[in-house]
């Protein structure tokens, strides 16, 4: 009998300050609930598939990855045509439960 391979995870990105990494880093994520240029609100974590935030003076200077099977993000897909990147709104829960967490020096 075999064992099963482990499923390999995808790199994701997360931004914040340093109060909100230093807070996920310890507790976990806690989701955001926001109308993000909607009509509805929705609630959630903003991963990307790559930084997005490229101002080192901004005030979310802190970059967080988030090792995770990509099955698990991708439903949370918000596609926008021309963008030249990938953006999930994924549970909070999602990603405490099946992410690695780590800070990024830069």
């Amino acid at each position: 009998m075999s064992q099963a391979e482990p499923e390999a995870a995808y790199r994701y990105y997360h931004r914040t300050n340093r109060a909100a990494a230093d807070a996920i880093l310890h507790d976990g994520f806690r989701d955001a609930t926001g109308h993000y240029l909607t009509d509805h609100e929705h609630t959630g974590v903003w991963l990307s598939d790559r930084d997005i935030d490229q101002d080192p003076g901004a005030r979310t200077a802190v970059l967080l990855a988030v090792e995770i099977p990509s099955r698990l993000v991708e439903p949370f897909e918000w596609i926008e045509d021309g963008k030249p990147y990938r953006e999930f709104l994924v549970p909070a829960v999602m990603l405490n439960q099946n992410g690695r967490v780590t800070e990024l020096l830069e």
